[in-house]
Order: C-alpha cells, then sequence, then structure tokens
C-alpha cells in the first residue's frame, strides 16, 4: 500500500510538475507568441479571464531609435480576439506593413501607450483590456465586444516624423525647370516660380532637388512620404506639414508624413500621378507635376508637388478583409 501511494504522489508531482513545465511557456499576460520578427505569428494563451490591465512585453529587443509621439509608425501586426482566439486583423497576409500616427490619439489607446518608446527592430506583444482598444462600443464589423480584451504582437519596422532628415545629397535639377526648390532636408520646402510659367499642357518627367542614397522605387510601391502643394504662382495649396483638425471621428492630428502614396500600378492595374517615380532612390526630393483637377465650379486646378520619399514597400495585396 505504502509503495502505492508513494506511486500516487509520484504521478500527481509528476503532473503538477508538468503542467507548471507548460504555464511557464506562457509570457506575460498568460500569452505565448510563436515565430521571428518579420513572420506572422501564432498566439496562444492560458484558460481563464485575461489581464484587467493593459500588459507590454518587449518579446525581441530592437536596436533602432526609440518611437516618439507624434511620429508616423511603420509596422506589421496580428490582432487576436482573448474571448474566442479569433484573428481579426494582420498585415502579415496583406504581404506590407501598415502605418500609423503614434502617440496622439490617432489609434487605440492600447498601442499609443504600449507602444510609444519601444525601439525600431522590436517585436512587442501587447494584451489590452477594452477600455484602451474599443471600449464599450466595441468593433461589429471586426466581431469585437465591448468588453473583449484583444491581443496584438507587432513588428516595429520604421518611423517618419516632419524633421526626420533626408539621406540625400542637394544636386542641379535633373531636368531643367522654371521652379526653384530650397529649405533644409528636414523642413517643409520653399518654392519659387519665375514670373510668367505657365502649367504644362501633360505632367513631365520628375525633377530631382536631392539625390537619396536609398534603394529605387519599384513599381507597386506604397510610399511614406512628406509632401507641399503649390499652385504654378507659388502658393501653397496643402501640406503634410500642417496639422489635421478634429472631427467627429477622430481628435486633431498634428502634422505627419503619410503612407497614401503609391507608385502604380495598383492592384487592378490602375495609374496615377506618381507613377514617374518608379526608379527614383528611397530618400531624394521630388518635383512632380499633377495632372490638372476641376475645383467645385468646374474651373481648371494646376498644381505641382514637392514630395520627401521616406521609404517605399510593396503596396499591399486586396484580401478582401
Amino acid at each position: 500500500m505504502r509503495k502505492l501511494l508513494s506511486l500516487v504522489v509520484v504521478v500527481a508531482l509528476g503532473s503538477s510538475l508538468v503542467a507548471c513545465g507548460n504555464e511557464a511557456k506562457f509570457g506575460e499576460g498568460g500569452i505565448k507568441v510563436t515565430s521571428d520578427f518579420g513572420a506572422k505569428p501564432t498566439v496562444t494563451h492560458r484558460d481563464g479571464d485575461p489581464e484587467k490591465g493593459l500588459v507590454t512585453e518587449v518579446l525581441k529587443q530592437g536596436d533602432g531609435p526609440e518611437v516618439k509621439k507624434g511620429e508616423l509608425l511603420t509596422a506589421n501586426y496580428l490582432g487576436q480576439i482573448w474571448r474566442d482566439g479569433k484573428v481579426f486583423d494582420n498585415s502579415y497576409d496583406r504581404g506590407a506593413p501598415s502605418s500609423f500616427p503614434i502617440g496622439v490619439g490617432g489609434v487605440i489607446s492600447g498601442w499609443d501607450e504600449g507602444l510609444v518608446g519601444k525601439k525600431i527592430g522590436s517585436r512587442v506583444m501587447l494584451s489590452i483590456p477594452s477600455d484602451k482598444g474599443y471600449k464599450e462600443q466595441g468593433n461589429e464589423q471586426a466581431g469585437i465586444k465591448g468588453d473583449d480584451t484583444l491581443i496584438f504582437v507587432v513588428d516595429l519596422i520604421g518611423v517618419a516624423a516632419n524633421d526626420t532628415p533626408l539621406d540625400a545629397n542637394p544636386v542641379s535639377p535633373s531636368t531643367p525647370t522654371k521652379i526653384t526648390v530650397s529649405g533644409p532636408l528636414n523642413a517643409e520646402p520653399k518654392v519659387t516660380v519665375a514670373a510668367g510659367t505657365k502649367p504644362p499642357a501633360k505632367p513631365g518627367k520628375p525633377v530631382v532637388f536631392a539625390l537619396g542614397k536609398g534603394k529605387p522605387i519599384e513599381k507597386g510601391s506604397q510610399l511614406i512620404g512628406r509632401y507641399a502643394v503649390f499652385d504654378y504662382t507659388g502658393k501653397k495649396q496643402a501640406s503634410t506639414w500642417d496639422g489635421q483638425p478634429a472631427t467627429e471621428q477622430a481628435p486633431a492630428q498634428p502634422g505627419a508624413p503619410t503612407d497614401q502614396l503609391q507608385v502604380g500600378p495598383g492592384p487592378t492595374g490602375q495609374t496615377g500621378a506618381l507613377d514617374a517615380l518608379a526608379g527614383v532612390p528611397v530618400g531624394s526630393r521630388v518635383l512632380v507635376e499633377l495632372p490638372a483637377t476641376k475645383d467645385a465650379k468646374g474651373k481648371a486646378v494646376n498644381a505641382f508637388a514637392v514630395i520627401d520619399v521616406l521609404n517605399a514597400f510593396p503596396a499591399p495585396k486586396q484580401t478582401g478583409q
């Protein structure tokens, strides 16, 4: 009987040790993430309820600059619901990262709080309670309820700001032009248009004023960049250096670079105003003549843009999400 009891105790202890060993494999917040930086992760979690507060764990420490409030953060990510394990969104399947203004209310507060201060090149796990996620309204389209805790795995790829210096050398304009572009390469450009300059009948080739040291832009790319748009009197019409006013859907946003610059062809073969940037090195400051448009009164509007190309990635695939 004593031997039998001893065997039962050993088996019980063994079971406990195995259980503890499995539990130890879970990281912060009882969450386990497989795969390395840059690869689509698989996420599992312990049984039971999630932690009530925000949980942040750096799974891989990067060696790049720290993410700062107000920058445009470029990242790959996967989002999963704790309740049912549903992956409701991920950028890995689209084959391209996404970019977000960080620390300024442009994303859920769990991202703002959990990612500012982390280093580029890091993989970060976030367990985000509903009060720092989609709150009580949830997100019906994504299947997120008002009390759902969300798990994100985020690979931090790059950041850009309006004062990020271009990695470029100023050069003489690559094509003769009556437009002068000046100013430092970490600030909004200034332009002077020669008197009597008329808009071209159709846009010509881009004019390079600072030649970047990065890789050539490929067709089908999505660019991270900043720009200022001017009419042919030299008057500024729009700029990513200017902030955006608050709307009913979002708070006011400071000026920041954008990822809404695409070099075609697009997913359905469509062309665009920036297609001629293919072959220009990343890091360049380029003048691009824009196709004429019409205002609300039907009057022709002619303009050009001065664009700082900060980075380039493949345009995302259409996944139906």
